[in-house]
């Protein structure tokens, strides 16, 4: 069993609340030898504006409902909602987010597996084509791989929202709260955060899942916020293929790792590369750490056990609910806006760490206390 070995962390208050391709990207040369990391006179990474700017994402002050109003009319009982399912373990835990909103309004939820190829997600949508919901609710899955439903779905008039889809507009569909912009917001916070934990490094590795279109843009925004943060710093790029998540993506990263041993900290697109990763690291003498998002169960507890050292917490729950308010709201053809990027991704997601970690795995990261009456509330069901 792998112990996380501490890092300096200059900010009190970040400890209290909080490969088959290969790509090297760093934007200055060498520091001299006898500058040591995080010194930001001799060039290396800014600590202090990195924690000035995770302090939103500390998991501080109040937060409410990105959209805080009323629907028009209550939802009718047994209203049929399809799920998409694209079949990885975080997908498996919004799919269980969905059951006790469902409860709530009477839902008739159903769930379509799409698979991971061209064909299983042509035959999968057709399926949902036939079954003609109400309304469909997509966590992931590229429209590009299902344009043609997506007329047939519209002609219908059956609605779509989405999470984690980047180009939801693109193909006719509503904007989804966690977009472009939030995902490059986000993968800014992971770069400033994996700056401040790992005490100012200097050498940093970024675990990329091509396959998600939105772990480019978490990439995109990781490499903006360190060239800001640290100019001299370098930052690897390494591609995990989707089908390794929840099998072989931790032996990839200690491969790796022991490939690169000046690598100092980690960050990863999805925190499913970690689960199993802290045995397998000290199995392999390696003391390396790092931060991701999209926390599955097992990521709390490795954290709770002081196993794995941080994670960019997403609070499933109140997305899940989120992206159905919006579903309710596009099926009662009912306007509504978004809030501004900062808003929307501080609101929705929090640095924890073993001094902050959930009690309760499953549950998770919980945002607002009491987002369950809110949307009982705004959904006219209380």
């Amino acid at each position: 069993m792998r112990g996380r070995r501490t890092r300096g962390l200059r900010s009190a208050a970040l400890i209290a609340a909080g490969a088959l391709a290969l790509t090297a990207c760093s934007s200055g040369g060498d520091s001299p030898d006898d500058a040591a990391p995080g010194d930001d006179a001799a060039g290396g990474a800014d600590v202090a504006a990195a924690e000035e700017f995770l302090a939103p994402w500390l998991g501080e002050g109040d937060k409410g409902l990105l959209i805080d109003e009323p629907l028009d009319a209550p939802v009718e009982e047994g209203t049929h909602v399809v799920y998409l399912d694209v079949g990885t373990p975080v997908s498996a835990v919004m799919w269980q987010n969905l059951q006790a909103p469902a409860e709530l309004l009477g839902l008739r939820l159903e769930r379509v597996e799409v698979g991971r190829d061209a064909q299983s997600i042509n035959s999968a949508l057709n399926t949902v084509v036939e079954l003609a919901p109400d309304g469909v609710i997509n966590i992931t899955l590229d429209p590009i791989f299902f344009e043609p439903q997506i007329a047939q779905l519209d002609e219908a008039g059956i609605p779509i929202a989405s999470g984690s889809v980047m180009n939801t507009v693109e193909y006719g569909l509503p904007e989804a709260f966690n977009g472009p912009e939030w995902m490059t917001t986000n993968g800014g916070v992971l770069a400033a955060a994996a700056v401040v934990r790992s005490g100012g490094a200097s050498e940093y590795v970024f675990y990329n899942v091509p396959e998600f279109p939105f772990s480019a843009l978490e990439l995109e925004g990781a490499q903006d916020k360190l060239a800001e943060l640290c100019p001299d710093c370098t930052l690897r790029v390494v591609d995990i293929p989707i089908a390794e998540l929840g099998s072989t993506a931790a032996d990839r990263v200690v491969s790796d790792l022991q490939a690169n041993p000046a690598t100092e900290y980690f960050m990863a697109a999805v925190d499913e590369v970690q689960i199993g990763l802290p045995q397998k690291l000290g199995l392999a003498g390696l003391d390396v750490d790092g931060i991701a998002m999209w926390t599955a169960p097992p990521n709390y507890e490795q954290i709770a056990a002081g196993e794995q050292d941080a994670t960019l917490s997403v609070d499933l729950n109140l997305m899940m609910w989120t992206v159905l308010d919006q579903l309710l709201r596009e099926m009662g053809d009912q306007s509504y806006e978004w809030p501004d990027v900062q808003t929307r991704a501080a609101t929705l997601t929090r640095i924890t760490d073993q001094s902050n970690a959930p009690e309760d795995p499953v549950l998770g990261y919980v945002a607002i206390d009491d987002y369950q009456d809110l949307f009982a509330a705004n959904w006219l069901a209380d």
